[in-house]
């Protein structure tokens, strides 16, 4: 069997793991990165639209109204808002930042308020697009070692699942090791791995964990 390293913070799915063993993978969880809830306060009181890029911010939107427009990046970030109460009214096409703020940009109000919640790594360039916008950092990103085992092991590993340019950069120390292919999630991922590595690199058409493990199982099945 091939085994296959997914360095995302969440466990798979049943199913999504499921289709990786159909495909005769070994599938290893191996975190890069974990994420830290802040518990900073809003910067403001009053605002007409909440951003969010990522599910990992949701759980510090507690206090927040649930009657704010909100503008989510992808099905999963939307998905995880809406079981907290909250209603998207903005979803981009493309699941990226830069897609979700340009679309934005075309529906908010020049007087409207814009509160962008994020991790401390997030891209707060599209974010100048729009006149009024708070910033509000939720939650931090801390990067992972691997253990003298887990090096080891990485030569053997035939393909790479990774979901950010923070989980690129965790495994940048020990790519001497790894000679399979990279499998990651949108443009900004694919940058990462391609300025540390020459290997090959696999990216969906669509932004989603589904997408990514479908591409995975079709290459080795």
């Amino acid at each position: 069997m091939c085994d296959v390293w997914y360095t995302g913070t969440k466990r798979l799915t049943a199913s999504q793991r499921a289709l990786l063993d159909a495909s005769g993978l070994s599938v290893h969880h191996v975190p890069m990165i974990e994420t830290r809830l802040t518990g900073k306060p809003t910067p403001t009181d009053s605002f007409d639209w909440l951003v969010v890029t990522s599910q990992t911010a949701v759980p510090a939107l507690q206090d927040v109204p649930r009657d704010v427009q909100v503008a989510a990046v992808g099905e999963k970030t939307r998905d995880a808002l809406e079981a907290e109460g909250f209603t998207v009214s903005l979803m981009p096409e493309t699941y990226t930042g830069e897609a979700l703020f340009r679309e934005l940009a075309n529906v908010v109000g020049e007087d409207d308020v814009v509160l962008f919640a994020r991790g401390d790594l997030a891209n707060i360039e599209h974010m100048r697009q729009l006149p009024h916008v708070y910033d509000w950092v939720v939650y931090e990103t801390v990067e992972k070692a691997l253990t003298a085992d887990q090096a080891a092991a990485l030569e053997h590993v035939e393909a790479l699942l990774v979901l950010s340019p923070s989980a690129v950069h965790a495994l940048t120390p020990y790519l001497e090791r790894f000679h399979g292919t990279w499998y990651a999630i949108g443009e900004v991922t694919e940058r990462a791995v391609r300025e540390v590595s020459t290997l090959p690199v696999r990216v969906p058409e669509c932004y989603t964990m589904d997408a990514l493990i479908q591409c995975v199982g079709g290459d080795f099945s």
